[in-house]
């Protein structure tokens, strides 16, 4: 099993924060077990604006609970953040349940949602990514396991160079009676969106 931690932060310099995160973070969170490392901006997301995303994927809930904690204790980690302005605003964990194509591409949509499992998720991917892999590289379904007010709401990432080929997409999946009946049988909510691009 796959779970994704999110931290999101505040930077009052962030080209310090990438700088240091290429220098010696993004090694120092490998050793310590994380994959597929990702550093996102929201650009389109309300008040959320401007807000920094740090995922990771790790192995098992112990090793993301501990290993970032370890991470920041560190002196380096101290003194870059101070240096960057680091503000940390939450802490979240998800459970990947799905994920079809390559999360790579230079900007991303997030969505969160609420409403029942379905019961063939395996089936319900295929069908999103018959629509999605039209202008998505890769996209991601979790739900959300301790993240506050959205724990156990679902949480979908897409991936894609262009913004605009992402969105007709999506329009287009939202749009097939299939899937809409689907979401029907899964009582879907769509709860918000935005819109990030990728920073490293």
């Amino acid at each position: 099993m796959t779970y994704m931690s999110g931290l999101i932060v505040r930077a009052a310099d962030t080209g310090r924060l990438l700088a240091d995160m290429d220098a010696f973070g993004r090694a120092a969170f490998e050793e310590a077990g994380a994959q597929n490392l990702w550093i996102t901006q929201n650009v389109m997301a309300g008040e959320a604006v401007g807000e920094i995303g740090i995922a990771a994927d790790w192995d098992s809930v112990d090793t993301a609970v501990t290993a970032p904690d370890d991470l920041r204790a560190m002196p380096e980690f101290v003194e870059s953040m101070q240096a960057a302005g680091i503000q940390t605003l939450r802490r979240s964990l998800m459970d990947v349940r799905m994920e079809r194509g390559t999360l790579d591409g230079k900007f991303g949509s997030l969505i969160v949602s609420a409403g029942n499992l379905a019961e063939d998720e395996e089936a319900t991917a295929d069908a999103i990514w018959a629509h999605m892999e039209n202008g998505a590289n890769g996209i991601r379904w979790t739900q959300a396991i301790a993240a506050g007010p959205l724990t156990g709401m679902y949480v979908t990432i897409s991936t894609s160079d262009s913004l605009d080929t992402l969105m007709a997409a999506s329009n287009q999946m939202f749009a097939d009676p299939a899937i809409l009946g689907m979401m029907a049988e899964q009582n879907f909510q769509l709860i918000q969106r935005s819109l990030f691009r990728r920073l490293a």
